[in-house]
């Protein structure tokens, strides 16, 4: 399917099949996701970012030792602004794990050759074992936009296929079979929070391979990458409703993030994300029909405290 045909927030279809192969794989690849026209804006964008911060390898196995990285990419640029919320991506966390999935952050990462494979990992495996075991259901969802096409010679992500069916993670010295994620630019990686994966050794020797990771987790959890810090309150202000949505300026359920009583968006005077703790509860009360098991204004008062 074309980029120009394909929209997964319309085609039920088409995202259930994806949706098949990430429960059994832990993972799925959606060519022609993401319009051209949009791959070479942010190809520029990357451009112009890694030129005016002078970005260099961070020198290290986990970020890499001939890598461009960079964190934090809504506030560095408003290019990227349009990936947490383009319509063949945002589905996939609100499905896999649910509609209130807020973003985590936003990572790009510039494969340059000589680069050696980074340490097999899950990006769930935060999440205490002890607390909840694995297998289970994902705390995080990875899309890793290509840029460029990701080859395996290029360090195309490498991931553990049915990985997070696994009750543990990965170990050291264990040397588990994977595959290459190769795909064209224009392509979307999916990962379950739970599927282990690593970036690739780039063997090349010149090609540079270009993604960005768009994480998300679930609503009520710590995003990796602090979103109310790295943005200015005009970026926030200026930005569609529902990526500042995403970025945790409005309540989880109506509850969870406010600032004395109010969401962070109505804080920064965002109308779209402007939103009063317990409103909803409240009302609900009021009407008889409160959900949640919570029956009387009484536990409701006791929960606030």
């Amino acid at each position: 399917m074309s980029a120009s045909t394909l929209d997964l927030t319309h085609d039920e279809a088409a995202l259930e099949r994806y949706l098949a192969e990430v429960a059994e794989n832990g993972y799925c690849i959606v060519e022609g996701a993401i319009e051209p026209e949009l791959v070479t804006e942010v190809r520029d964008a990357v451009a112009r970012v890694e030129h005016a911060l002078g970005v260099q390898p961070k020198g290290n196995r986990i970020e890499g030792f001939a890598t461009k990285r960079m964190y934090n990419l809504l506030g560095k640029d408003r290019s990227f602004w349009k990936l947490p919320i383009h319509r063949n991506v945002l589905p996939f966390p609100q499905r896999l794990m649910e509609p209130g999935a807020i973003l985590s952050g936003t990572t790009c990462m510039h494969i340059g050759p000589g680069e050696v494979h980074q340490g097999l990992h899950s990006d769930d495996g935060l999440v205490d074992q002890i607390d909840v075991p694995r297998p289970r259901a994902p705390f995080m969802v990875t899309t890793i936009w290509a840029l460029t096409d990701f080859t395996s010679e290029n360090g195309a992500t490498r991931l553990v296929p049915g990985s997070h069916h696994f009750d543990h993670e990965p170990q050291p010295g264990e040397k588990p079979s994977y595959i290459a994620a190769e795909m064209p630019a224009g392509s979307v990686l999916i990962v379950n929070g739970g599927t282990w994966h690593c970036g690739g050794a780039n063997t090349s020797e010149d090609d540079w391979r270009l993604g960005i990771s768009v994480q998300y987790c679930r609503g009520w959890m710590r995003q990796q990458q602090n979103q109310y810090y790295s943005l200015s309150p005009t970026d926030v202000q200026d930005m569609p409703e529902e990526l500042a949505a995403l970025c945790g300026f409005s309540l989880y359920r109506g509850i969870m993030g406010h600032v004395d009583g109010a969401s962070p968006g109505r804080y920064l005077g965002v109308d779209g994300t402007a939103e009063t703790a317990y409103a909803a509860r409240i009302k609900a009360i009021e009407h008889g029909d409160e959900v949640g098991g919570i029956g009387t204004a009484e536990p409701v008062a006791a929960a606030a405290d």
